[in-house]
């Protein structure tokens, strides 16, 4: 177990985090981008549960997404 490993860290939450929806855009690509990056690192080192919290957060980022008006 990592020192930050009890922290509650919002990396995979759906919430919106900006008002301005070119901002919440662009952060929730970036969740997106290292949900995945996180998803491969698991799939390469052989650790599932940094595999499965890239899926959440690649998902939490998708959802986001969706519910912007921005695009």
């Amino acid at each position: 177990m990592g020192q930050f490993d009890d922290v509650d860290r919002p990396d995979d939450s759906k919430a919106r985090r900006h008002d301005n929806s070119i901002a919440e855009e662009t952060s929730a690509a970036g969740q997106r981008v290292k949900g995945r990056v996180k998803d491969i690192a698991g799939d390469l080192t052989d650790n599932e549960s940094l595999e499965e919290k890239g899926e959440r957060e690649n998902q939490a980022g998708r959802d986001r997404q969706k519910r912007n008006d921005a695009v």
